[in-house]
């Protein structure tokens, strides 16, 4: 018995080499660049300059998202509408009692937007502000958080942190995917876990957001926090065939699947040295890892450092800028101005 687990672990120990060995061959074969540009990946980016008036003063914007010719997002944790051209069509939780927007998704069937407010309530809004139903979020008392949510194929799904209490001696966290109808009835759920990097790793992910994979199927990714090795784990990924997402998939990925590019992005604001752009190109098995951002050879707008998907499939991207980073290719933008925003289509 001792002979055969013996001759077991030495097997998976050679097993582990030889994945860890092909992984660092392949990188030391592969072009990865420290520097990069924006034409490298992306098709076609098309410049939005957001309007300005006295009832829109944009800050810091994030969670944009698109319908169609609607464009919505979040400043100063409100929720703002604009059209295809930036024209400013209103701000969606304008009410006498303004909530606090945690997060959103769009209903493009019902052109409903489904809002998550701060403490915990649900508003669904038409595309012009009108509020048309308002409940509760569901609460469970093992929820510890409530996490990204995400609208695909008629359902809403959100990442949920629990506390796991069965063992009093080893209180966990755990990570779950929840499936919710619109009236966030529960339809099915999945336990997440960390995708095997052929390393230790820490299993909790944090901030996990909610992807579809070009064949269909809902996964989790979150950012690696670990950017100098993240081109290892993507060729371990490949090597192994883990990114092929199957139903009921409950791996957290590093990256986000595209069909051609794999990207990590992550950026700290307080930290410049700690965000990073990571890509690659499946096609030419190129790779990008990149402190910051990629630069902008399309409007001349310098590093971009806010790139961020626009939608879950990972196909769309945007990115804004404002102030000085203007001056070349919008030289009547003022300072005070609302940002540009930039919608990228990347290559296929």
């Amino acid at each position: 018995m001792r002979k055969t687990f013996t001759i077991l672990f030495l097997a998976i120990v050679v097993l582990y080499s030889w994945f860890g060995y092909q992984s660092i061959a392949n990188q030391e074969e592969l072009n990865c660049q420290m520097e990069g540009t924006l034409s490298e990946i992306a098709e076609e980016v098309i410049a939005i300059p957001l309007e300005t008036n006295t009832h829109c003063r944009l800050e810091q914007i994030g969670s944009i998202k698109r319908d169609k010719e609607h464009i919505f997002l979040v400043s100063n944790q409100q929720l703002y509408h604009f059209n295809r051209e930036g024209k400013f069509l209103g701000k969606i939780t304008n009410s006498q009692k303004p909530i606090e927007v945690i997060d959103y998704v769009i209903d493009p069937t019902h052109s409903c937007l489904i809002v998550i407010g701060k403490n915990k309530e649900v508003h669904y809004y038409d595309y012009a502000g009108q509020l048309l139903a308002q409940r509760t979020l569901p609460q469970n008392a093992s929820w510890k958080t409530f996490g990204h949510l995400a609208y695909y194929n008629h359902y809403l799904w959100a990442t949920i942190d629990l506390i796991n209490t069965e063992d009093e001696h080893a209180v966990t966290v755990e990570q779950w995917l929840y499936k919710f109808d619109l009236n966030f009835r529960e339809v099915d759920k999945r336990k997440l876990e960390a995708a095997d990097l052929g390393r230790i790793n820490i299993n909790h992910r944090p901030n996990p957001e909610i992807s579809i994979s070009p064949n269909g199927q809902v996964y989790v990714q979150a950012p690696s926090l670990q950017p100098s090795q993240i081109l290892n784990d993507t060729l371990y990924l490949i090597s192994t065939k883990q990114l092929t997402i199957t139903e009921g998939y409950s791996k957290i990925l590093p990256v986000k699947i595209g069909t051609r590019f794999l990207i990590s992005l992550y950026h700290n604001p307080l930290s410049a040295e700690s965000s990073y752009t990571f890509c690659y190109d499946q096609r030419k098995t190129k790779a990008y890892n990149i402190q910051g951002g990629l630069k902008d050879n399309f409007y001349m707008t310098g590093e971009i450092q806010t790139l961020q998907p626009m939608d879950i499939y990972n196909q769309i991207y945007c990115y804004y800028q404002k102030g000085d980073k203007l001056n070349q290719s919008f030289p009547k933008r003022k300072v005070d101005d609302n940002p540009v925003l930039f919608i990228v289509k990347m290559k296929a």
